[in-house]
């Protein structure tokens, strides 16, 4: 029988060599890999074993999610989740073809063929990595659990259960683990489980050798969604109109890096807010002034829910609206000190509202054409989603100019909503079983220390945005429903089950291995890590989780 490090090499090497592109009919390709895998797992296994490819909800392209479930003494479960998708391989340029192969691309990077900075010629000088797409970003994390789940499929006495999920997506919006919550709640229903840990293995980044890193928690992201509204003016009469580019500028500025969006919760500081898109909606040039500008930011948070978050933005675009005002007003009045043109008075005044309140009067104004128009904007727009013809954020944009053609309040306005996708944030002293897991993570710094000679770092949140964010969620009834009501898109086009989270919310931990340059050509994951350490980590983490 192979040792488990054989096994794991063994594993990633075969699992890497299956191509899994996000965003791509590729993603299926992860059942032809589980597969074999899974029928061998049911034939030798000495515990009850269950496997399928669940269907990712409402999926264009028709992807799946491999799950294997094994049964032990005890209806504890802990699953184990890591992704199956990849970034794609154009930025190995030449190298495409042999993306997939450690053995080869140590080779050509050895042979100073391909140029590669120092930082990664020491690492290939040092040796003791393993180069190649998706061997880091995580394919490391699936061929770790296939083999301690292989393990545990042979012992009969096992304390508890393993359910071991891989999910599509996660480079993209995490369709694969927002449909697992659908998941869990069949098999729950089905074996009565008792969801008591998620194990994510996505690789971390260190700054010492010889100290591993563990995350009892996931950052969150929301991405609020602006557009703003001028008044329609030529260039020549500017002073009769509203430039709404002048007041998305002032949030924006107000806005961006402004540290009041940064939080700190336990050892994690979450980033400043940043702006990822700011534009005016002008499809061609002209010499007027531009009706609609948008942008969309996002914000890393660590404790604050949406509501707070979101008010935070309407608190700052009013200041920023009333700012707008009078410098235009100030401008105005020294250009009419000196012109004979005039154009009368401004009279404007702030007019900050969200999507739904808008949508609210609407509907309340009794429009009889609004519903059927605004469905049939969003049927078209979902179907060009899923052909990859627009994003979810222009969609948004769409869907928000739609809206506002059935408003009667013609002044200017800024309007703010949420695009998809959205990440809560999680940590375990989130739950009641906290103590316990803190407890634990005391017991596992312990072991690393004294049977792996490291140091064992706890971070309480992985900042990378990751699928553990779906491993739990605390918030009330009226965060969801807040949630649902600002979130542009929600339903067909997009959704997260919040309500069967919640129900199976359980702890959460990151334990993955040392990786490198995720998402770049050089690619990597420290052997050691990969083969030795992590997996003891993981495999005392279990026993101990259900041994207690």
């Amino acid at each position: 029988m192979k040792k488990r490090e054989e096994k794991i090499l063994d594993y990633i090497k075969k699992y890497m060599k299956v191509v899994t592109h996000t965003t791509t009919e590729y993603e299926r390709n992860n059942k032809k890999f589980f597969e074999p895998w899974f029928i061998k797992m049911k034939k030798e296994s000495k515990n009850p074993i269950d496997y399928g490819f669940f269907p990712v909800h409402k999926d264009a392209l028709k992807r799946e999610i491999p799950w294997l479930l094994m049964r032990g003494k005890s209806k504890k479960t802990i699953v184990f989740i890591h992704h199956t998708d990849t970034v794609d391989v154009d930025d190995y340029g030449k190298l495409k073809d042999i993306a997939y192969d450690p053995e080869k691309l140590e080779e050509i990077y050895k042979s100073g063929e391909v140029e590669i900075d120092p930082r990664t010629k020491a690492d290939l000088d040092a040796g003791g990595w393993l180069f190649g797409r998706g061997g880091c970003d995580m394919k490391q994390g699936g061929a770790m659990h296939m083999a301690l789940f292989e393990e545990y499929s042979l012992d009969e006495d096992f304390p508890g259960s393993i359910l071991l999920m891989g999910v599509p997506d996660e480079e993209n919006s995490s369709a694969g683990m927002r449909s697992a919550a659908y998941l869990l709640e069949d098999l729950y229903n089905k074996y009565d489980l008792d969801y008591g840990l998620m194990i994510n293995s996505e690789p971390h980044e260190r700054l010492e050798k010889d100290t591993l890193v563990v995350y009892d928690g996931a950052i969150g992201k929301i991405m609020p969604i602006c557009l703003a509204r001028g008044k329609l003016a030529h260039v020549g009469q500017v002073y009769s109109g509203f430039n709404p580019i002048n007041i998305m500028a002032e949030i924006v500025r107000r806005t961006e890096l402004n540290p009041i969006f940064s939080e700190v919760s336990g050892n994690t500081t979450s980033p400043a807010a940043t702006w990822l898109y700011f534009k005016d909606r002008k499809e061609v040039y002209d010499v007027s002034l531009p009706i609609y500008c948008g942008g969309y930011m996002s914000i890393l948070p660590l404790k604050r829910g949406p509501k707070e978050l979101m008010n935070m933005l309407r608190e700052i675009s009013v200041n920023a609206f009333d700012k707008v005002i009078a410098d235009m007003e100030e401008s105005y009045a020294e250009f009419k000190k000196t012109s004979k043109v005039l154009y009368g008075e401004m009279n404007y005044k702030a007019n900050v509202k969200f999507y739904n309140e808008v949508y609210d009067e609407i509907l309340k104004s009794g429009n009889p054409n609004f519903l059927h128009a605004m469905k049939e904007l969003e049927d078209e727009l979902i179907e060009k989603i899923e052909d990859n013809k627009i994003s979810r954020a222009e969609a948004a944009y769409r869907m928000m100019e739609k809206l506002l053609e059935f408003y009667d309040d013609r002044r200017p306005l800024v309007m703010w909503g949420i695009a998809p996708p959205y990440y809560p944030s999680t940590n375990n002293m989130d739950l009641f079983s906290s103590k316990q897991m803190n407890e634990l993570i005391g017991r596992l710094q312990k072991f690393s220390k004294e049977k792996l000679n490291s140091d064992l770092e706890v971070q309480n949140y992985y900042t990378g945005i990751c699928d553990l964010s779906y491993g739990m969620f605390t918030e009330s009834d009226e965060v969801i429903d807040y949630i649902k009501n600002n979130m542009i898109l929600w339903g067909d086009s997009y959704e997260i089950p919040l309500e069967l989270i919640k129900k199976h919310s359980m702890n959460v931990l990151n334990l993955g291995a040392w990786g490198k340059d995720f998402h770049q050509y050089t690619e990597r994951v420290l052997i050691e890590d990969l083969c030795d350490k992590v997996p003891k980590l993981i495999d005392f983490t279990v026993h101990d989780f259900l041994g207690h």
